[in-house]
């Protein structure tokens, strides 16, 4: 029988960030959080991949 991946639960924090820069992302539409938390998680790959 097939496993179901789930995965891990996200942490809620609150930020504050420039008001600019909330429009930009939310300008593209729903699901913007998501892309903020994309455009994070691709700036800490890069910074581990620069330190390894």
């Amino acid at each position: 029988m097939p496993r179901v991946w789930t995965p891990p639960r996200k942490q809620q924090i609150t930020r504050r960030l420039d008001p600019d820069v909330i429009g930009w992302f939310k300008s593209a539409g729903k699901g913007y959080q998501s892309r903020m938390s994309a455009v994070l998680r691709s700036y800490v790959e890069a910074k581990r991949k620069r330190s390894a």
